[in-house]
């Protein structure tokens, strides 16, 4: 079958409903094409058909059609840089450039984010030095100090030696019965 052909058909999967077969075809289809970026897009879309976002930023990673919540999902998804470059699956990341400016320039800024170093592209130097854009962290959630007010109150020790005690004849009772059931 040709790539077109597969295109079509797994549009045509889609269109009847059968998403889980479509995306099969789809990921049948990248394996032999990883670098193909339409086989990625569509792929995207079959994936956003269902709403897992988190696939559909990861195959939409390197297009232009990456919404924000894509990328929100498939980062907190894969939230160590190397991880989430190697969901990517792009074969030799280091050495081997996608075809597009844009999908360049973001390749390039995961993978410095995710190993410190340019990736190696002689024939786009200027899309393999594009540094990793920064980040900003969310704040840590900021600890309150302990006040006595907000504590549930302890139990008086005569109380917890008590229910202890209870628990204890209770378990035995339990115990007693088992035993006579068994003789």
């Amino acid at each position: 079958m040709s790539v077109a052909s597969t295109l079509a058909r797994a549009a045509a999967e889609l269109r009847e409903g059968h998403h889980r077969q479509a995306r099969q075809r789809l990921h049948g289809l990248l394996s032999s094409r990883p670098t193909d970026l339409e086989v990625r897009r569509r792929l995207a879309e079959a994936y956003r058909l269902v709403e897992h976002l988190d696939e559909s930023g990861r195959w939409n990673y390197l297009d232009e059609a990456l919404s924000p919540r894509e990328l929100a999902a498939f980062e907190r998804r894969f939230r160590d840089p190397a991880r989430r470059l190697a969901a990517l699956r792009w074969p030799d990341p280091a050495h081997n450039p996608p075809p597009t400016p844009l999908a360049r320039r973001r390749l390039a800024a995961l993978h410095r984010e995710a190993t410190g170093a340019a990736p190696d592209w002689p024939d786009h130097p200027q899309d393999a030095a594009t540094p990793a854009p920064h980040r900003p962290r969310a704040p840590k959630p900021v600890r309150l100090p302990y006040d006595p007010a907000d504590r549930t109150p302890e139990l008086p020790p005569q109380r917890s030696a008590l229910r202890l005690t209870l628990a204890l004849f209770g378990a035995l009772a339990v115990l007693a019965q088992a035993v006579h059931l068994l003789t």
